[in-house]
């Protein structure tokens, strides 16, 4: 009995990629990498702004709970009030650096960046909070120099402000008072923060002075 002959089956193709498929491929695989690098960097940033707003909120409350009780603040005992609240307890240990000088012992998550607290005694012998701000970045100026009707991210009562070159403190600056105007716009802050950026090297120093009662 004869067997039944095989047919030849026909052999199957292997496709590959073609070379339109792998540009593709490696486009949309970049995309979602620099995509995701972006991302990052924004949620990094802003977690660090949070950062710091939560700082500078606890200390001028602080501040404006120690002006409150009546301490003296003649001569210079306003200067560097961040040590006296750190001192007093109303600061916690994880806010502070005190292997640093006075005027940068405050922990602040960028580079190079200090802060400190002025409380300054006015002529007819009420008192303003002064926060100065050294070697900030200007994309950090842009948001936290914003002022609505005298609320900032952080406090309220806000009285007055300035931008300054970070390499002349007190130098040329572009002054900000809010007796007619209480606000200062996102737009106006960016404009302000860059134009105060004089060597171009993405760092600025601003002041903002607030009410010790809000």
């Amino acid at each position: 009995m004869k067997g039944i002959p095989k047919v030849p089956q026909p052999v199957k193709r292997r496709r590959g990629v073609t070379l339109i498929e792998a540009v593709l491929y490696i486009s949309v695989a970049l995309a979602l990498i620099v995509g995701g690098l972006v991302f990052y960097q924004q949620a990094a940033f802003q977690s660090r702004m949070n950062s710091v707003v939560r700082t500078y909120s606890a200390l001028i409350a602080e501040a404006r709970t120690v002006t409150g009780e009546g301490f003296s603040i003649e001569g210079d005992a306003g200067s560097n009030f961040e040590d006296l609240l750190y001192a007093r307890g109303a600061l916690p240990a994880e806010l502070w650096d005190a292997t640093k000088p006075p005027g940068e012992r405050l922990r602040l998550p960028f580079p190079n960046m200090s802060a400190t607290l002025g409380v300054l005694l006015a002529a007819d012998g009420t008192s303003t909070i002064a926060l100065f701000q050294q070697n900030m970045p200007v994309n950090l100026c842009s948001r936290l120099f914003v002022v609505s009707r005298r609320d900032t991210r952080y406090a309220n009562g806000a009285f007055g402000a300035a931008s300054f070159s970070d390499e002349v403190f007190g130098g040329p600056s572009v002054p900000h008072f809010f007796d007619s105007s209480p606000s200062i716009t996102p737009a106006q802050a960016g404009t302000y923060c860059r134009s105060a950026d004089a060597n171009g090297n993405g760092l600025v120093t601003t002041q903002i002075i607030f009410r010790t009662s809000d």
